[in-house]
């Protein structure tokens, strides 16, 4: 029979990476829309936060993944 130490160790071994796991696969889920990347991709731009090269690599990417 596990005793409590026992227990509390398989729960860190194997749940906390469980979860861990959960969390990063339903986030990845709710990633922002291809729509909503391109706009945000285009308001960089125009900012003058990237170049044009890097604008049409990403947008590129982007289209791609649709």
């Amino acid at each position: 029979m596990l005793g409590f130490k026992e227990l509390l160790i398989l729960i860190i071994l194997f749940g906390v990476p469980a979860l861990i796991g959960f969390v990063i696969w339903r986030a990845s889920r709710r990633s922002a829309s291809p729509a909503s990347r391109l706009a945000a991709l285009e308001s960089l731009r125009a900012a003058g936060k990237i170049t044009a090269a890097e604008h049409e690599r990403q947008r590129a990417s982007i289209i791609s993944g649709v």
